[in-house]
């Protein structure tokens, strides 16, 4: 078949035109790459696994915005697994993350600063809270408030509010137990309370039996339960089996879905202290657009885990896009971070990597977690309520007798 032969005109006109559209194909917006290392398999994983998925929701989020670059998230499992959390966050750091979420539990997250130090490379924590970890590293953030901040504010809480006179403490022999109850126990006793008994059990102990023995034994206004969620639910069960007639009080770590569905009824009338996040707030759009989108995609409702792994995705973003261009400066867009808004609330740090917000006191009501002031204040309004009708019935009543 004879080819057909063009004029020199539109060969060129077609050559110009295949340039351009080879050079439009390939051209590609800059993709940037970030660090997930959390425990998605194992005890942690309680944790890990909706932190994920609230950094899930985040990036499809934040990847609608005009200006967004395309990124890309490359989630690994730690398997709750301090030195195996290490090796991942340096391999991912090599293969050119810019930065990195990770260290869920205090354990892996002093781990892993390590290795951010040797990299030059930000580390932010959706969930770790231990007191060390405050101002560690230059290149360190957190967004959940310290133990020191949920230690003190739930002291405090019990002596004031919940006045308790007394209150016994198990704790497990781990750095985040120590350090939280500690706390806990200074400011119970700042605030008038005596600490009449504490007990710190080895990790994984099979006398938990004993332990809460001897706590129902001595009987305390309260008991103060620092451990991670496992260990946490069975002891409040077993304290509930006891009969253990005094508050139980716990700590955040409590606080993941699971833990509480696990606990069922023993849950029931348990104090939390955990950061503020308000899942029923429907007059905030953001939060109603999260809970809507991890609810038809995950069939289940994001607690606090889930809606800090949000806001650490969407604090990486903001860094990134405001002073970290590279990995080596990322933490200048971090300090450029001020009064951002989050699910969790506003979004900021202090010049030691720590969030500016505060923790609150939860209770189990009705297998509801609600904020223990807002439900008090609300009980009280039935009670003025109720006060109110009987006097109007009673002056209606005696009017008629007047009539």
């Amino acid at each position: 078949m004879p080819r057909t032969k063009l004029p020199a005109t539109l060969k060129f006109l077609a050559l110009l035109l295949l340039m351009v559209g080879v050079v439009t194909g390939c051209k590609k917006k800059d993709q940037v790459v970030f660090g997930v290392v959390l425990p998605l398999s194992g005890e942690s994983a309680i944790y890990g696994t909706p932190i994920a998925q609230g950094i899930e929701i985040a990036l499809a989020d934040l990847q609608k915005l005009p200006d967004a670059p395309e990124m890309v998230l490359e989630i690994v499992d730690s398997e709750g697994d301090p030195e195996k959390g290490k090796a991942l966050l340096e391999e991912l750091y090599t293969n050119g993350a810019r930065a990195a979420i990770g260290g869920v539990t205090t354990p892996e997250a002093l781990a892993m600063v390590e290795v951010a130090d040797r990299n030059n490379r930000v580390l932010i924590s959706p969930s770790a809270s231990a007191r060390e970890l405050t101002g560690i590293s230059r290149n360190f953030y957190r967004v959940w408030p310290s133990d020191s901040r949920e230690g003190s504010k739930m002291g405090q809480y019990a002596a004031l509010d919940l006045k308790l006179e007394t209150a016994a403490i198990l704790a497990a022999d781990s750095t985040y137990a120590e350090g939280i109850q500690s706390v806990f126990a200074a400011s119970f006793q700042q605030n008038g309370g005596e600490i009449t008994e504490m007990i710190v059990y080895p990790k994984n102990t099979d006398d938990l039996t004993a332990l809460v023995e001897r706590v129902v034994s001595v009987k305390p206004d309260g008991v103060y339960i620092a451990d991670y969620a496992d260990t946490v639910v069975e002891i409040i069960k077993l304290l509930k089996e006891q009969g253990f007639a005094g508050r139980i009080l716990t700590v955040s770590a409590f606080a993941a879905p699971q833990a509480i569905a696990a606990a069922g009824g023993a849950a029931e009338q348990v104090f939390i202290t955990a950061p503020q996040y308000a899942p029923e707030a429907t007059d905030n759009a953001m939060i109603v657009s999260f809970v809507e989108t991890y609810q038809g995609k995950f069939q289940e409702s994001p607690g606090v885990y889930a809606a800090h792994g949000y806001d650490a995705m969407l604090v990486a973003y903001h860094a990134m896009q405001n002073g970290g261009d590279r990995g080596s400066n990322f933490w200048k867009g971090m300090r450029s971070i001020s009064e951002l808004q989050g699910v969790t609330g506003l979004l900021q740090f202090d010049e030691k990597g720590d969030p500016t917000k505060f923790p609150r006191v939860y209770f189990m009501t009705e297998g509801k977690t609600v904020d223990h002031q807002r439900w008090r204040k609300a009980e009280m309004e039935k009670i003025k309520e109720r006060l109110n009708e009987i006097n109007r019935e009673r002056k209606r009543i005696l009017d008629e007798g007047k009539s």
